[in-house]
This record gives C-alpha cells, sequence and structure tokens, in this order.
C-alpha cells in the first residue's frame, strides 16, 4: 500500500494524525508513506514519531518513481488531490482521507471511496478494483490531434 498525508486538516491536529498514522500502521500489510514536508514539520513539532506499525516512511519520491509506486501497489490512501485522479488513471484503488474530493467521478466509478476520519481503511483500502468499464472521464486521449487538425483548418469543430 501506498499513503500520502500532508493537508493541514489531517496534520495540523495532534490527535486526529496519530489517529491516522495509526490507522495506517494497524492494516494487515505495508504501508509505504513517503513522508511530505509538511507532515516532517507537523510531527516532529508534536514530537509524534510517524512509523509505527506496519507503517514504514521513506523520503518524498521524485514523479517518476511515483507513478511506478502507484502503478505497483495494492492500493493507494491519501488525502492528496492530484494522487486521487493519478490512481484512477493507473488503475490502482484509492482511498482518500477527506470529507470530499475534486473528482467526484473517481468515487462515482467505484474507484474511490471516501474514508474522512480514517475508520474503515481495514476494508476499503484493500478492496479490488472495481469491475467494468471505468469509462474516459478526461477524455479519450485524443483531444492535441483534434486540435492540431481544427488548427490546420482539416475541419470545423461543428463539422463534427
Amino acid at each position: 500500500m501506498l499513503a500520502t498525508i500532508h493537508r493541514a486538516d489531517n496534520t495540523d491536529d495532534r490527535g486526529r494524525l496519530e489517529h491516522i498514522l495509526d490507522a495506517l500502521g494497524a492494516l494487515d500489510r505495508t504501508v509505504v508513506l513517503p513522508v511530505h514536508p509538511r507532515l516532517r514539520v507537523r510531527a516532529e513539532a508534536d514530537g509524534i514519531q510517524i512509523a509505527r506499525g506496519n507503517l514504514v516512511t521513506i523520503d518524498p519520491l521524485a514523479y517518476p518513481d511515483m507513478v511506478n509506486t502507484v502503478i505497483h501497489a495494492a492500493g493507494v490512501i491519501t488525502d492528496s488531490g492530484g494522487l486521487q485522479k493519478e490512481a484512477f488513471l493507473l488503475r490502482t484503488v484509492c482511498t482518500t482521507v477527506r470529507t470530499e474530493t475534486e473528482w467526484t467521478e473517481t468515487v462515482d466509478n467505484g474507484w474511490n471511496t471516501l474514508d474522512p476520519n480514517a475508520e474503515h481503511l481495514d476494508a476499503t483500502a484493500v478492496r479490488p478494483a472495481p469491475a467494468g468499464d471505468p469509462g474516459h472521464p478526461y477524455g479519450d486521449g485524443h483531444a492535441a490531434s483534434r486540435v492540431a487538425e481544427v488548427l490546420a483548418g482539416a475541419r470545423t469543430p461543428d463539422r463534427d
């Protein structure tokens, strides 16, 4: 499992942060947490040991390494906005430790679930990938060629 926790809502309250870290550490598999600078600062200020149980920490990853880690993870647990969408695009189930998401389509199609208080991670984080076609909520990957055709005068948008 891959986890990222860095938002103020989850790090600035010592009790909440301890609860989230405990929930991550209590999972029945290894959870790798690249420690975001904000999390490191808050944990150090509050005297919190981040690693515990099955939760292990590593330094932040470069973007290509993070993508590779998401691809190979059994699941993602995060409070990051962008990582939710990336997990969907890389076909890795995601659990978001927030009350809401910018990417509601990832929840609607079953690839993401909200667990605002990290109380159900044992069930949500290790769930299987949804069956069926997730669709293309962000387009079909051909926008650039369509734009190039329009700009080249090969077609006009109203002829589609």
